[in-house]
């Protein structure tokens, strides 16, 4: 171990020194990502007032025919403006969000307390438009139902009746389940930055070093390349764990001045140790994986190029549970990253996790990263590292 130990301590000098590259890669890498989900919440959060807060101008066609609706719209925000001739060429040149047209016989089937007929035209491609077309078909929906229940009391009858059904919504869900619900995106950053911590730190003291010819010399002391390779490889996985723990307390921070719509989102600290202790194996495999690659590589240009394909990998499980979500199965938890994925959202909905469950993830964990140092150990032993080709 002191061989190890001392690979460690020559490593982090060597990082040390380099302090602008250190800091660059904590701020992209750790503290880029809670900016950008905490900025994105809050401006969304703005647009989202300002837009149904703010009075809203709906083109109406034949509005004459409606009085009744139109002194309703603007007494709810709403302005009433005559739409122009060409309703669709106006909403395809984003002139318009909508268009409501009051049909011809609209006044003959109000009269006749039939059902009147009113058209909204829109494009339901354009995102732009979806505040409108949300308020409108609100504001139509509430005055319709409204109507309608006054239609049934001049009739001598219950609202109530049309209704066979009364459901009431009895909702289980915790405070903490609800914010891990607001919090599913989180498992895709951390485990991203996990996975990917130590890439820059890898890659420089493996095909760095191979490069700068300066790795020949170190495996030629008298010290097992596997003690050497495990020296690099225990100072990856603790800048990745660094920069995990950074992201976390960032994230943390964050939470505490989030605006009303990120209020369920918490993070406890007990809640940002587990979550630590979780993806603790992710990194630790980042790194297993990074360090065969860049092993392999003849230059850091080589071994750099492997990061495309590697970002890669955590996406996948989250796209699946995004198109396709499934109940959490023991089995899941022998998979890399959908594992981590499940686990860090039990640990955010407060869920328990049974015995086994954590014996599969610990078990599949560790033995994938034993085999993949095994192979970077069988590769730091040959003559190819040693001879630098």
């Amino acid at each position: 171990m002191s061989a190890v130990i001392t690979i460690i301590r020559k490593e982090w000098l060597d990082l040390v020194r380099d302090r602008r590259t250190v800091f660059i890669a904590i701020v992209m890498g750790a503290l880029l990502a809670p900016a950008l989900v905490i900025g994105i919440n809050i401006f969304a959060a703005e647009k989202h007032s300002e837009r149904y807060e703010a009075l809203l101008e709906v083109p109406m066609v034949n509005a004459e025919a409606a009085p009744n609706l139109v002194t309703w719209l603007n007494r709810r925000n709403v302005k009433v403006v005559p739409a122009p001739d060409n309703i669709e060429a106006a909403i395809r040149a984003q002139d318009l969000e909508l268009v409501v047209v009051i049909r011809e016989d609209f006044a003959d089937q109000w009269y006749a307390q039939e059902r009147a007929m009113v058209d909204v035209f829109f494009d339901s491609s354009r995102e732009s438009a979806r505040v409108a077309r949300s308020r409108v078909a609100g504001l139509l929906s509430d005055y319709s139902g409204t109507v309608g229940r006054v239609r049934m009391l001049a009739r001598g009858i219950d609202p109530g009746s049309a209704n066979a059904l009364q459901v009431v919504a009895q909702d289980l869900a915790t405070q903490k389940s609800r914010a891990g619900q607001a919090l599913a995106f989180l498992p895709y950053f951390l485990i991203l930055t996990a996975f990917l911590g130590g890439a820059y730190f890898v890659i420089d003291t493996t095909a760095g070093e191979r490069e700068r010819e300066s790795l020949e010399s170190l495996l030629l002391v008298p010290v097992p390349p596997s003690h050497i390779m495990l020296g690099k490889v225990f100072a990856a996985v603790l800048f990745a764990i660094t920069m995990i723990s950074v992201a976390l307390v960032a994230f943390k921070i964050s939470f505490e001045f989030a605006p009303n719509l990120l209020k369920e989102m918490t993070l406890g600290w007990g809640s940002v140790f587990l979550i630590l202790v979780v993806l603790a194996p992710v990194a630790v495999l980042g790194v297993a994986l990074l360090t065969l690659l860049s092993a392999n590589a003849k230059s850091v240009k080589e071994a750099q190029s492997y990061m495309s394909m590697l970002m890669l990998l955590p996406v996948l499980p989250t796209l699946v549970l995004m198109i396709n979500p499934v109940k959490t199965e023991t089995w899941m938890y022998a998979v890399p990253f959908l594992s981590q994925n499940q686990l860090v959202m039990a640990v955010l909905r407060g869920e328990g996790l049974s015995t086994l469950e954590v014996a599969v993830y610990l078990v599949s964990q560790i033995t994938l990263a034993c085999l993949i140092l095994f192979a970077a150990a069988k590769l730091y032993a040959s003559e190819r590292m040693a001879l630098g080709r």
